[in-house]
């Protein structure tokens, strides 16, 4: 399925149809979820008795195995909440260097969460459990900071989509463990990386201490994130929440009910979009001036190299002529995410128009 008169884009004309493949938060509700939220009642968050947040936390924290969760706006907020739960201003955060938290939420660790980020590199995205003893316990100039959390990602997003398995995942926690630290799944695409893993998303999680989800992007809902933990960690994300102004939802319950129909209904067909992904990439893979770690394709996330001297901007630009839109992640890097809107004709299409933009190799 594609989108249709997508005028605001630029270089695509407005007839054109057009494939927009930058993320899947362009997902649209279902018409379930439509109905769901005409059906919604329409209290406010604060009193505490909207119906379809209370079910919606309830189901959520029941999923991934958590005793309760918290409803708010973004994932980006979520993860905010969590280290703001989890921590004191000043402490240590541990996370790779290259996680989603660290780049692409404003820096909210430092200012207004105090934090002072402890960088790791990782290989597609995972840092090794020496690599966070070590900086958890290695003194620096004769002192030894206080670390009070270690944030993973799963799936990883700037590694193109890779996954944490549960045997990692567990090898993190026990170093943070013995160091007296908590631990933060970033789990904005969990749903994709369980389904990649064929295992069950409480499996991925039960480790942890509190784990984000992302409600809008695979699942289609039009908002909203759950932060799910330990109902004491949860009791003190609301708190900040309350600070941040998160909790003033009015009438949230009517995105809330589409997210409930997202979270119970969607989760299923995810590998579908991971499927979609894998079958883009291989066929992109094949294209001169083009390359991609197939191996490092596994949920529904695809990231391009630009081997020759075109850069990534000139790349997406020559796509976006061709109604196909992709998202640039470094110079040299594009991206594709694969999501419900797409369907086989749209990976087809996808790869015609991606042959046809790269370098001509003569």
């Amino acid at each position: 399925m594609t989108a249709h008169g997508c005028a605001n884009c630029a270089g695509v004309a407005p007839d054109h149809d057009v494939i927009d493949l930058r993320s899947d938060v362009v997902t649209t509700p279902t018409e379930a979820m439509w109905e769901a939220m005409r059906r919604a009642a329409t209290r406010a968050q604060p009193f505490g008795d909207d119906p379809s947040i209370g079910e919606l936390v309830e189901v959520g924290a029941s999923l991934l195995g958590k005793e309760a969760a918290l409803y708010v706006p973004t994932c980006s907020m979520a993860n905010l909440l969590a280290l703001m739960a989890t921590t004191e201003p000043g402490d240590q955060v541990v996370l790779e260097s290259t996680m989603h938290i660290v780049w692409s939420e404003g820096w909210s660790l430092a200012h207004p969460g105090g934090l002072f980020p402890r960088l790791l590199n990782g290989i597609r995205g995972v840092p090794t459990p020496q690599d966070v003893a070590d900086a958890i316990a290695a003194p620096r100039f004769g002192r030894t900071p206080r670390t009070s959390l270690v944030c993973l990602e799963n799936s990883h997003n700037n590694a193109g989509g890779t996954v944490l398995t549960q045997t990692q995942t567990m090898a993190i926690v026990e170093v943070a463990r013995r160091h007296g630290a908590a631990v933060h799944l970033d789990g904005a695409r969990i749903l994709n990386a369980a389904a990649a893993l064929r295992v069950s998303v409480s499996r991925l999680a039960e480790a942890v201490d509190t784990v984000s989800v992302s409600l809008n992007k695979g699942l289609s809902a039009p908002e909203g994130a759950l932060l799910c933990g330990p109902r004491r960690i949860i009791d003190r994300a609301r708190r900040a929440a309350e600070r941040l102004g998160a909790t003033s939802l009015h009438k949230a319950g009517i995105a809330a009910a589409a997210a409930l129909v997202g979270l119970t209904t969607m989760a299923d067909r995810l590998a579908d979009d991971n499927n979609r992904a894998a079958s883009l990439a291989k066929r992109i893979s094949e294209i001169p001036g083009l390359a991609v770690d197939l191996t490092a394709v596994q949920t529904n996330i695809v990231l391009i190299e630009l081997t020759g001297v075109m850069t990534a901007a000139a790349f997406v630009a020559r796509l976006a002529e061709q109604g196909v839109l992709a998202l640039m992640r470094s110079p040299r890097h594009a991206r594709f995410v694969t999501h419900r809107l797409i369907d086989d004709a749209d990976v087809a299409r996808a790869a015609e128009a991606a042959a046809r933009a790269a370098p001509q190799t003569t």
